[in-house]
């Protein structure tokens, strides 16, 4: 047996942590076992815990951003080795659907994703299908790392925008997280002129710092401003309504954040100048090897991103600060 422990959402609300003692057992064909370092609260986990998310529910473990080191393959694998650093994709797909026979795994229904539909990373020993991991190199600091699965996010969302045309003059709505994580990955991948609009003033801030050329309150564009590609990390009816209408004819709206219910779309202006909707929904396997060489090579940069760090007896003061409004990224150090 081997004593395991682990982050619990009990109820809504209520976070606690707990050890389990779990049977030693070979590992399945093509899995590894990891020892989890850094464990990322990001806000769906947020929404998890509290109620508020449409597939899962407390009581669960969560967990679904995580850098890990390997301690143990089954004999079939290759290309994953003991002691190598990695990050986890948490998308558990089936590999058999079209959607996943094409390399869209993020589209493979019903999705089962760690911390939701599949048992979360929240822990401090898990088994995971070897083609998840994506071994890092062994200078890339574990915190940083752990960074991975948010730029994975962004590098999936570019990959919306392919169009060099459209993205000459961006509008970046939200300045959390994500918005950030953007903002980098749009500098990086050489975009234009970019454009945030975002309440709070230290986001707005951290915005210029990483890239953005402006950063406005709500309400403060010109009334006339119009962009050739807009990406909207809120997903409100407001954001939402402020998208379709700044987005020059031709161009696309890229909706990243997730919304919380039904929107409403300007149709006719939609269809009449060609403006497309799109979504981007989480990430495909490459994303993941793009993260972790901007992250090794420092051309995307974590300094002002993650904002605090708890050890896994603090897990329920790490969520608590991941709510409040100046957070950026918390992480919660499973390693003891």
């Amino acid at each position: 047996m081997t004593t395991v422990s682990r982050i619990l959402f009990t109820a809504p609300g209520e976070v606690a942590t707990e050890a389990t003692e779990e049977p030693d057992a070979p590992l399945p064909t093509g899995h590894v076992r990891i020892a989890p370092q850094y464990l990322g609260i990001c806000g769906s986990d947020l929404h998890v815990l509290h109620g508020g998310h449409p597939f899962a529910k407390p009581p669960l473990v969560p967990g679904h951003e995580l850098s890990a080191v390997v301690v143990e393959t089954a004999p079939d694998v290759t290309g994953v080795a003991v002691g190598d650093r990695a990050v986890i994709d948490p998308i558990m797909a089936c590999g058999a659907c079209r959607a996943c026979r094409a390399g869209r795994p993020n589209l493979c229904e019903p999705p089962r994703v760690a911390g939701f539909r599949a048992p979360g990373f929240g822990r401090t020993s898990h088994v995971v299908p070897a083609a998840n991991a994506h071994v890092a190199p062994a200078s890339l600091p574990l915190d940083r790392l752990a960074f991975a699965e948010p730029v994975a996010c962004a590098v999936h969302c570019l990959s919306r925008v392919p169009n060099p045309a459209d993205r000459e003059d961006l509008l970046v709505i939200g300045a959390g997280t994500i918005g950030l994580t953007i903002v980098q990955a749009l500098r990086v991948s050489g975009a234009g002129r970019l454009t945030v609009q975002e309440p709070d003033p230290a986001k707005r801030d951290l915005a210029r710092r990483f890239g953005a050329d402006v950063a406005v309150a709500p309400g403060d564009l010109p009334e006339d401003a119009a962009y050739t590609a807009v990406i909207d990390v809120v997903a409100a009816q407001a954001t939402l309504d402020e998208a379709t209408t700044r987005v020059l004819p031709g161009g696309p709206v890229v909706v990243m954040g997730v919304p919380s219910g039904p929107r409403e779309v300007p149709l006719p202006s939609m269809q009449r100048f060609e403006r497309d909707l799109l979504g981007s929904g989480m990430y495909v396997p490459g994303d993941f090897d793009t993260a972790i060489a901007w992250l090794a090579d420092g051309r995307f940069r974590t300094d002002g991103l993650i904002t605090d760090t708890f050890s896994l007896r603090e897990a329920a003061a790490a969520y608590r600060r991941a709510a409040a409004p100046d957070s950026i990224k918390v992480l919660v150090r499973l390693a003891e």
